[in-house]
């Protein structure tokens, strides 16, 4: 099973130069609680957060429409995963970098959906590894879930 099986293909993306309170309009029209931030090619340069969001509004005593995504660039590298990658490479990316959700891209790097955890395990079935085994399994989605979820 590949991460175009099971991603969500509609995504929406801001610019470093999107508002806080734009972002967070974006997520409640697209019911959706990340967001990539992406360059003038459509590649992604970081992701925002609804938690994000909260914590910049409560710590930095402005409002939203004053916060710009580019406030939540970091130097770190950001984790994504091809659209043609087997879902159980995407869920050790997802394990290693501790995130819920991963822009999916292209060759270009350009985005073309995401892959949440809410994705992975409506998807798993019932099932463990080795012989006959589903192409995704609940121990395949129930592994990732408790590394992503582990106490930092």
């Amino acid at each position: 099973m590949n991460v175009r099986d099971i991603m969500a293909k509609t995504v929406s993306c801001c610019s470093p130069q999107d508002d806080l309170e734009s972002v967070a309009l974006q997520m409640m029209d697209n019911d959706c609680g990340s967001i990539p931030i992406t360059n003038e090619h459509g590649q992604p340069i970081g992701m925002i957060t609804d938690r994000d969001i909260a914590i910049a509004a409560a710590a930095r005593h402005k409002a939203l429409w004053q916060l710009m995504a580019q406030d939540f660039l970091t130097d770190m590298p950001i984790s994504v995963c091809s659209v043609d990658e087997d879902i159980r490479s995407a869920l050790a990316t997802m394990q290693h970098a501790r995130v819920h959700r991963l822009p999916v891209v292209n060759g270009q790097g350009e985005v073309l959906g995401m892959l949440s955890m809410d994705d992975v395990v409506s998807c798993a079935e019932r099932g463990v590894r080795g012989l006959g085994a589903p192409e995704l399994s609940y121990d395949d989605a129930l592994m990732a879930l408790k590394a992503i979820c582990k106490h930092h």
